[in-house]
């Protein structure tokens, strides 16, 4: 298991094929996480995740990752949700203060050809579940969200409890739940339950800024999504990535029955030597989230409109580093799915 750690680090380091959309391509890209849906009328439109932006801030020394995300939804004339993996049990919170107007203000995009792009205008707790079908973590209201947290063992049992909860799942997306089971993820599923606004209208485009802390040994994203037919709509995600060493996205494509390491994201300017102040500005009163190492701030930007057949994002370091696989937990089912429950040997 030691060997493969280090075997998966040093082909993905030298290896890794550059894919994506382009910052300039015409494709956009999911949000991360399953989308459930109430039952719905007969051609009634299913609530759709359009604009992401995204920040990670982690420690390598503490282990911790911080995953700040934003979503804009719309059609939400109905109950829905999504459901958020995580290698290891997370604390969900809402941010005081968004985080993501200041962070492209003083840390905007820019491509390798220098043309600004942008919208303009210790592992401890990361043990699965041990029995129990599905066991409830923790219930939290978060902005307009309920957020429930979740161990599972089984994945009919959960797909039967996101159901019992008004989050209907289809055959695609119990077999996405069923691989996060086998490799022990925690999950964070958050139901949203529309109300009408002043003007009585329901469905009108919302966002919300809610943070996921967890100890991981690596940044992680969860970018491997259920299958489902391509809803032609455009979609972005923008991402910042604040750690104290260069990092390389890393994600295994299968394509034509074999996989591969790719990168998965476009990677813009590379800021060396931010302005500590400019991030704490950004994060407001949640400042205290940042290390107390010297930030590097990678900017990466995603435009595909499907990510069929993309695994999950892990981002390894920019020189090679023996890992224990032990240390890396859940996270080898992310290099090699074929890991996913499998037990570890010395």
């Amino acid at each position: 298991m030691r060997r493969l750690a280090w075997l998966l680090l040093s082909v993905s380091l030298a290896s890794a094929a550059f894919w994506s959309g382009g910052p300039f391509g015409p494709k956009l890209a999911k949000a991360c996480g399953g989308v459930f849906s109430g039952r719905l009328k007969k051609d009634e439109r299913k609530p759709s995740l359009s604009y992401e932006q995204t920040l990670i801030v982690h420690d390598p020394e503490l282990g911790r990752e911080h995953f700040v995300r934003e979503v804009v939804f719309r059609a939400a004339s109905q109950p829905f949700g999504f459901v958020v993996p995580t290698p290891a049990r997370p604390e969900v919170a809402k941010l005081a203060k968004n985080p993501f107007e200041r962070l492209r203000a003083a840390f905007p995009y820019r491509s390798p050809l220098g043309v600004g792009h942008g919208l303009g205008q210790g592992f401890g707790s990361g043990a699965g579940p041990k029995g129990g079908g599905v066991r409830v973590l923790e219930v939290k209201k978060v902005g307009s969200f309920t957020a429930f947290v979740l161990a599972a063992d089984d994945e009919a049992a959960l797909s039967s409890w996101l159901a019992k909860h008004r989050l209907e799942s289809g055959p695609e997306t119990r077999a996405w739940l069923a691989h996060y089971v086998r490799a022990k993820y925690f999950f964070v599923a958050m139901r949203y339950d529309p109300v009408p606004s002043d003007d009585g209208e329901v469905g009108k485009t919302q966002s919300e800024t809610v943070r996921f802390s967890f100890d991981t040994p690596l940044p992680y994203y969860p970018y491997f999504e259920p299958e489902r037919p391509d809803s032609g709509e455009p979609r972005l995600l923008e991402l910042w990535l604040v750690t104290p060493r260069p990092a390389i996205p890393v994600a295994l494509r299968e394509s034509g029955g074999t996989a591969s390491f790719v990168r998965p994201f476009a990677e813009g300017f590379r800021y060396e030597a931010p302005r500590r102040s400019d991030l704490e500005e950004a994060l407001g009163a949640d400042k205290k989230l940042l290390f107390a190492a010297r930030p590097i701030i990678q900017r990466f930007m995603d435009q595909k409109r499907s990510r069929a057949g993309f695994g999950d994002v892990v981002f390894v370091p920019g020189q090679k580093v023996a890992l224990d696989a032990r240390a890396l937990g859940p996270l080898l089912s992310a290099l090699d799915p074929s890991l996913a429950g499998a037990k570890e040997a010395p």
